[in-house]
């Protein structure tokens, strides 16, 4: 509903919940710690439509049993950027978690009145707006923020700078500080704005899982990747706050070296990766990889035809079987009308007391029409 508010304990909190129908379909709670002075959310339970999701710092897990990312089940989604992971259920919620000390958690609203917990009851009517204005104004009035003066109200963050700089120690006065300025930039992108960098090397700086990384307040959330070096073209989600790669860049997704270019993306094969310019043969066919694509050239594939034992006979295309005969069979034939035409002929023959006991006696390859002729008798 737009009320903001602070809580500094560390107690277990439903921040929201289905509540006025026989049914809850979600339930969303959330524990908060501090570590070092400075507080973070330290897990996330989500209960989504029967279905159990635990959210920590370093682990995921679905009904009790630890998961890897993407996961997808039962209409639950759960994907992990260098930023955030969102977790999206069809059922109509999304929630973002930065991995530290931030959760937004975006309803359907086909859910109105229906609500419990920290969040309200998303009725649309706000009970708290009664802030005022501190030294901290100037702050969240700059240049940076031009975007955000008319979609959030700047009373509660004022307030909360104030207090922030009274209650955090000496130590910790600048993360206390910049933990509310992001919380600003973030609801002014939640309210379609679009801040700018206020952030500098000595000032709320930010350091991203990989160098060559850059930290932005307002950023495509569909990531484009290795995998997917297009993804951002088709998003139609708003912006976010975090980390991303250099415009031309892509997030290496397959070998985890942070930023490449689409050129220096590798390939992946019968799950094993090459890296660009590296190539496989497999099937008639030698394909190299080249910008996570795969380049194939024909090959020439040369195939063998045997008579083994005198009766069992394999063909080209690997198809075994046995035949007892007793005459000259053509084993091959090539008619071709540049002159390389020519025949393969075997002759079998009984040699032993039985039907079944057979023998290759000889075999001709007669070339260019039968005019020149190679015999070969086998004793």
């Amino acid at each position: 509903d737009g009320d903001i508010f602070q809580l500094p304990s560390t107690c277990n909190y439903i921040l929201t919940s289905q509540c006025r129908g026989s049914y809850e379909e979600f339930n969303i709670q959330m524990r908060r710690q501090v570590v070092d002075g400075h507080p973070t959310i330290s897990k996330i339970t989500m209960k989504l439509e029967g279905m159990a999701v635990e959210l920590t710092n370093g682990s995921i897990s679905v009904d009790d049993q630890e998961v890897t990312l993407p996961y997808s089940h039962s209409g639950v989604l759960i994907e992990k950027n260098p930023s955030y992971i969102k977790v999206t259920a069809k059922l109509g919620l999304t929630a973002m978690w930065n991995h530290d000390d931030a959760l937004m958690i975006e309803l359907d609203s086909k859910y109105k009145n229906q609500t419990c917990g920290l969040c309200g009851d998303f009725n649309g009517v706000q009970l708290y707006n009664e802030f005022f204005k501190n030294v901290c104004e100037q702050l969240f009035s700059g240049p940076s923020f031009s975007s955000c003066k008319d979609l959030v109200a700047l009373d509660f963050f004022i307030k909360a700078c104030e207090v922030d700089m009274c209650q955090c120690s000496k130590n910790s006065s600048s993360f206390c500080l910049c933990s509310t300025i992001s919380e600003f930039s973030r609801q002014c992108v939640h309210a379609g704005g679009k801040p700018g960098q206020w952030r500098t090397d000595q000032f709320c700086s930010k350091t991203c899982p990989y160098t060559n990384m850059v930290h932005q307040e307002c950023g495509n959330p569909c990531i484009n990747t290795c995998s997917n070096p297009d993804r951002s073209h088709v998003c139609e989600e708003h912006c976010v706050d975090g980390c991303f790669c250099p415009a031309g860049y892509v997030l290496d997704d397959l070998t985890g070296k942070g930023c490449v270019t689409q050129e220096q993306c590798s390939c992946t094969h019968n799950g094993k990766t090459y890296q660009p310019g590296q190539s496989f043969t497999s099937n008639c066919k030698e394909c190299t990889c080249t910008s996570n694509q795969w380049s194939c050239k024909e090959k020439d594939c040369p195939a063998t035809c045997s008579v083994e034992g005198g009766s069992h006979i394999a063909t080209f295309d690997g198809k075994a079987y046995t035949f007892h005969g007793d005459c000259t069979y053509v084993l091959v034939k090539v008619s071709e009308t540049n002159g390389t035409d020519f025949t393969v002929v075997g002759d079998l023959v009984k040699c032993g007391l039985t039907d079944t006991e057979t023998c290759l006696k000889a075999v001709t390859l007669a070339l260019s029409g039968g005019n020149t002729v190679r015999n070969c008798h086998i004793k």
